[in-house]
C-alpha cells in the first residue's frame, strides 16, 4: 500500500478533529471519500470505527475496527481498541482476548494491560487482574487511573505494604481527593499503627475541611483510643457537614447512650419512622437508638427497635445458615478427635501467643484488657490470621509442612504488628470466634494459651442482639441462631479441653466482675508470669480498643450488666429455654 498523499492526510487530520468535537457526521463525510481512494488503509477504518463509536453505533465500530486488525494484525493498539469497544458493549470475554493479544503484541503498551486488568477485575477474576495491573503500573508509572484501582487490589489480596505506598503516591498525585486519604488512613489501622491512621486523616482535613468522611473516621479512632470528647467533635463535624447522613448520628448515639442529646434522639426516632429509610441505615440507627432507651429503661421499646434493626440487617446480609453452620461444627469435631498425631507438621512452639476466646460479649475485652495492663504482656486486638488459615482448608489437620510454617509465622507477625508492646512475652489474640478453630490454632501455635470467657447464657444473647455487629455474623440477628451458636461454642470447647491438649482456663464474667483480683491473679499464673498490680487498674490504660465493648473496659469494674437479661424476659422467653448452661442436641436447637 503506497504512502497517503499530504491531501489524504489532510483529510484524515480533519476526521479525527471532527470526532475529537462530537461531530461524528462530519467526519464520516469526510472518510467516506477516503475509504474509497485507501480501502486497505488500517488508519482509516480506525477512524470510521471512532466516528461509529461517537455516532453511537457499536457493531459499525466493531466491523471496522476488525477490518482494520486484518490490514495490521500486528497492531497492539488497535487489538486494545477492539477490546474497548466490546467491553463497553459488554462483550467482556471476547474483549479480553483482544487486551490479551494486546498485551502479546506489545508488551510495553500499558494501556493494554491496564484494560486487561480492570475487566478481569469487573469478571472477579482478581488474582489475573492483580498481576494485569502491576505491568501497567511498570509500563507507565505514576498514572492515577492505574495506581487506584491497583492499590485496592493489593488491599484486597492482603498485601496491606503495598496498596499503602500507592496510596502515599496518590495523596501527593490528588492531595484534594477525600478517598486517597480515607484508604491511606485505612491503611495504618490495618498495619496496627492508628496514631498514624489519625494523622493521616488530620492532614486530610487541613486540605479537606468540609469531608464528612475525613471526620467519621477520625472520631471513630479518636473513639477507640479511648477520646470521648474528640470523638464527639468529630462525629457532630461530619453531621454538620452530611445532615442526613445516618452513620454519624448513630455513632452520637452510641456514644452518649442514655444521655444522648435529645434533638438527635428525636431525630432518629423520626428517620426509623420513615418507610423509605434504606435497609443499611435502618439497621445501624436502630441499633443506636435501642440502646439510648434501654439505657433510659424503655425496655420494651428497646427491643422493638432492635427487632426492627435485625430484621433490616438480615434483609442486607442474609439469614444464618443453622444447617451448614452445624455441618461444620460436627466436620470440624470429626476432623480433630484428639490430640495431633506425631507426625502432623507444626509450628514453632512460641509461648507468646494467648488466645481469648468465647462468644462475643462474654467478657473477652475485659480479659484482654487486664492481661494487656501487665508490662509484660500486649494487646494486639481481633485478628484474623487463625480464622484465614483454618477457612482456606478443608476440615482436618494441613499435612503441607511448608504451607503451616508460613502460615504460623505470619500468623504470629500479625500479633507483633498489632501488639500494644511488641517486645512483649504474651501476645493476646481475642478474636472470640477463634473456638471454631482451636484445631487449627493447636497446628500453628502449639506453644498457645486458651482463655475461654463464659458469661450467662441469656445474658450474651440479649448482648449480642441489641449489638451492631458487621454484616457477615448473621446469626447475631436471630434470638434463635444465638442460641444455637451458643450451646455449639460449649460444646465445641467441651471437646478442646476433653481431647486437643491445648491448655485451657475457663474465666467466668459474673465471678471476675465480683472479684477482680483473684481471677486477675489466676489469669497471670496461667499465662505463666507474675503478679503485677498494674492488672487491677486495666481501666487506666490507654491503649486503643475497637470493639463494642471499648467504653466498658475504660470503667472500673461494675455488676450492672450481670442479669441485665431479666428486665427483656418477656422478649426473650421464645429461647429461654435453649439457654441452659451447657451442651443439648444441635437437633433441639433446630426444631
Amino acid at each position: 500500500m503506497s504512502d497517503p498523499t499530504p491531501a489524504q492526510t489532510d483529510t484524515l487530520d480533519q476526521a479525527m478533529t471532527a470526532i475529537a468535537r462530537g461531530q461524528a457526521g462530519e467526519a464520516e463525510r469526510l472518510l467516506a471519500r477516503l475509504v474509497r481512494e485507501r480501502p486497505d488503509d488500517p488508519a482509516v477504518h480506525r477512524a470510521l470505527a471512532l466516528a461509529a463509536m461517537r455516532a453511537g453505533d457499536v457493531p459499525r465500530a466493531v466491523a471496522h475496527l476488525r477490518e482494520a486488525i486484518a490490514r495490521a494484525p500486528g497492531s497492539g493498539l488497535l487489538q486494545c481498541e477492539l477490546g474497548r469497544v466490546l467491553a463497553q458493549s459488554g462483550r467482556f470475554e471476547e474483549s479480553l482476548a483482544c487486551f490479551e493479544r494486546a498485551t502479546r503484541l506489545r508488551p510495553d503498551l500499558a494501556e493494554a494491560w491496564y484494560f486487561l486488568g480492570i475487566t478481569q477485575a469487573r469478571l472477579g477474576r482478581k488474582a489475573p487482574a492483580l498481576e494485569a495491573l502491576r505491568r501497567a503500573d511498570a509500563a507507565s508509572p505514576g498514572q492515577v487511573p492505574i495506581m487506584a484501582p491497583l492499590a485496592d487490589l493489593e488491599a484486597d489480596a492482603g498485601r496491606i505494604e503495598a496498596a499503602q505506598a500507592l496510596w502515599l503516591r496518590l495523596v501527593q498525585l490528588q492531595p484534594r481527593e477525600e478517598d486517597v486519604h480515607l484508604k491511606l488512613g485505612e491503611s495504618y489501622v490495618h498495619l496496627g499503627q492508628p496514631a498514624k491512621a489519625r494523622e493521616v486523616f488530620r492532614a486530610g482535613l487541613a486540605l479537606l475541611p468540609g469531608s464528612a468522611g475525613l471526620w467519621m473516621s477520625l472520631g471513630q479512632l479518636l473513639e477507640d483510643a479511648g477520646d470521648r470528647d474528640g470523638a464527639a467533635e468529630a462525629y457532630q463535624a461530619a453531621l454538620a457537614r452530611r445532615p442526613g447522613w445516618v452513620f454519624p448520628l448513630a455513632a452520637l448515639l452510641s456514644l452518649h447512650r442514655s444521655g444522648a442529646d435529645e434533638a438527635l434522639v428525636a431525630r432518629a426516632g423520626q428517620l426509623l419512622a420513615e418507610a423509605g429509610l434504606d435497609d443499611a441505615d435502618r439497621a445501624l440507627l436502630g441499633f443506636a437508638y435501642g440502646k439510648v432507651i434501654d439505657g433510659r429503661g424503655e425496655h420494651e421499646r428497646a427491643m422493638a427497635s432492635w427487632h426492627v434493626a435485625n430484621a433490616a440487617r438480615r434483609r442486607v446480609a442474609g439469614a444464618f445458615d443453622r444447617e451448614a453452620f452445624l455441618a461444620d461444627v460436627e466436620a470440624t469435631l470429626a476432623a480433630f478427635p484428639g490430640p495431633l498425631p506425631a507426625d502432623v507438621p507444626r509450628g514453632a512452639p512460641d509461648p507468646r501467643p494467648v488466645l481469648v476466646v468465647g462468644m462475643p460479649r462474654s467478657g473477652t475485652t475485659l480479659v484482654e484488657q487486664i492481661l494487656a495492663a501487665h508490662p509484660l504482656v500486649a494487646g494486639s486486638g481481633e485478628r484474623a490470621g487463625l480464622s484465614k488459615f483454618a477457612e482456606s482448608l478443608p476440615p482436618g489437620p494441613c499435612l503441607d509442612a511448608a504451607r503451616v510454617a508460613s502460615a504460623s509465622a505470619d500468623y504470629l507477625a500479625e500479633l507483633v504488628r498489632h501488639a500494644s508492646r511488641p517486645e512483649a512475652q504474651r501476645l493476646v489474640d481475642k478474636a472470640p470466634m477463634n473456638f471454631l478453630h482451636l484445631g487449627r490454632a493447636a497446628q500453628l501455635v502449639p506453644g498457645a494459651r486458651v482463655v475461654w470467657c463464659r458469661r450467662e447464657a441469656r445474658d450474651i444473647a440479649l448482648s449480642i442482639y441489641g449489638e451492631d455487629f458487621a454484616p457477615g455474623s448473621r446469626f447475631a440477628t436471630d434470638l434463635g441462631d444465638i442460641a444455637l451458636v451458643i450451646q455449639a461454642q460449649a460444646r465445641l470447647m467441651r471437646h478442646w479441653q476433653a481431647r486437643l491438649g491445648l491448655p485451657v482456663l475457663e474465666v467466668c464474667y459474673e465471678e471476675l466482675v465480683a472479684g477482680l483480683e483473684p481471677m486477675a491473679r489466676r489469669l497471670l499464673d496461667f499465662v505463666g508470669l507474675p503478679w503485677d498490680p498494674a492488672c487491677l487498674a486495666f481501666h487506666a490504660s490507654q491503649r486503643e480498643v475497637s470493639t463494642p465493648s471499648r467504653w466498658q473496659v475504660r470503667k472500673p469494674l461494675y455488676t450492672g450488666s450481670v442479669g441485665r437479661w431479666r428486665a427483656h424476659a418477656a422478649a426473650l422467653a421464645p429461647v429461654l429455654s435453649l439457654l441452659s448452661p451447657d451442651d443439648p442436641s444441635p437437633a433441639l436447637l433446630l426444631g
